[in-house]
């Protein structure tokens, strides 16, 4: 089988979301498209709502895309900070002889280098890292360790390999910024580019209203 991960903060979860991972799961042709909401993320603290309300709304995202697309609660039940070699590995065990495909933005990846122990996360995945107008592939190349090039690969490049790989991938872009529609929502309740049934969670439990 073909796995794609989509890790991340989800905070909360938006349309362009949903695009990253129903463009790379049929591009692909992904057999399943796991979300993998974090619980406590090392890059990010400021802002970030109790994970148990992020994973309510990565679920209901989900069951509206069909049966490739499902929610793993592993970061959101370990304990400690949500390190990326760790969930890779519990995925690598779970599906040890298939490829593996951890998707992601420029903008993510270009900090690769900080992620710990981040040359061993090749030894599980490949990443897909997806175009995003804040930051081109060439810019991305010139900010990654030079170490990690050799790996890099185009779309129409990759072989087949289950791990190993940088597969540059480039999409529709879909500029959306959780951060923006955060600061929306603190405002007023508007829809500001969410999926239906997140929008109205977030409504109906008055999230993302500051000190309210």
């Amino acid at each position: 089988m073909k796995i794609g991960l989509f890790g991340g903060t989800f905070n909360p979860i938006h349309i362009g979301h949903l695009a990253l991972a129903e463009n790379v799961t049929d591009s692909f042709s992904l057999d399943r498209m796991i979300f993998v909401p974090s619980k406590v993320p090392p890059h990010k603290t400021d802002g970030v709502i109790e994970p148990e309300l992020r994973l309510k709304m990565v679920q209901l995202v989900a069951a509206g895309l069909g049966d490739r697309f499902i929610v793993s609660d592993f970061e959101i039940h370990e304990e400690g900070v949500s390190y990326t070699l760790k969930t890779l590995q519990h995925f690598r065990d779970a599906y040890c002889d298939d490829a593996i495909f951890f998707a992601c933005g420029t903008d993510i990846f270009a900090s690769i280098g900080s992620w710990y122990e981040y040359e061993a996360l090749f030894d599980y995945v490949n990443f897909i890292v997806v175009s995003r107008s804040t930051m081109s592939f060439e810019e991305l190349l010139k900010t990654i360790p030079p170490k990690l090039l050799e790996r890099v690969v185009q779309a129409d490049e990759y072989n087949n390999e289950i791990s190993g790989r940088i597969i540059l991938y480039r999409m529709p872009e879909v500029d959306i910024s959780s951060t923006e529609i955060r600061s929306i929502l603190e405002e007023s309740y508007r829809r500001a580019n969410l999926p239906d049934g997140v929008y109205e969670y977030i409504a109906e439990n008055r999230l993302y209203r500051g000190n309210e």
